[in-house]
């Protein structure tokens, strides 16, 4: 055990952090045992690429929420989804979320999704709704479904929706934009969306 500095090394003489523990490489350098169990979530702890532990919680890991509304002036053209106004964040942990762009500031696996919630055409025989990902500007997910029309009762079905989802390795720097597309509408449509991204790992 070695002091220096007010830090404290275990096999290592130059600690560089208030308490440093080197391995030798061959065995796991930390254990504790009987730990009291935790009252409630606290966090999680997380080592970095040089093994300097943090405390990791729902605050200060990667996630966004982001909703809005807009319209879709031409049929059959792709949209960005805040050509219309600006999204509302209901939160936006690490402030990587700008317009319509998300910009990875770490590392890891993310959990991405966009639901495309579109209003109905009162005549034809629908559209189709298009729910779309790009990764670093590259399409990688286009889903669409079919937008129901109003019954001929004049009853209106419930407003018809397409999602896409994706689980993405990005490298810090990369981007997840999202766009939408009605396609066959023939007139203004009009849709709300939901963007929602978490990292996993």
């Amino acid at each position: 055990m070695h002091a220096q500095s007010g830090n404290v090394g275990i096999n290592t003489p130059t600690p560089t952090n208030t308490l440093h523990i080197k391995g030798n490489g061959t065995s796991d350098p930390l254990r504790i045992e009987n730990l009291l169990p935790a009252q409630n979530t606290a966090g999680t702890l997380v080592a970095d690429a040089n093994g300097v532990t943090r405390l990791r919680n729902s605050n200060s890991i990667s996630s966004v929420r982001a909703t809005g509304n807009i319209t879709l002036a031409a049929s059959d053209i792709y949209y960005a989804t805040n050509i219309t106004s600006a999204p509302v964040k209901e939160y936006d942990n690490l402030s990587e979320f700008t317009g319509n762009t998300f910009t990875a500031l770490q590392t890891g696996l993310y959990m991405v999704t966009l639901i495309v919630q579109f209003t109905q055409q009162n005549s034809g025989d629908g559209f189709l709704g298009h729910a779309v990902i790009l990764k670093n500007s590259t399409v990688t997910e286009n889903n669409a479904a079919k937008i129901a029309i109003t019954e001929v009762s004049g009853v209106a079905t419930g407003n018809s929706y397409s999602e896409a989802s994706a689980v993405f390795k990005l490298n810090a720097g990369d981007t997840v934009s999202f766009q939408t597309r009605a396609y066959g509408a023939g007139a203004s449509t009009s849709a709300s969306y939901k963007i929602n991204i978490v990292r996993m790992d």
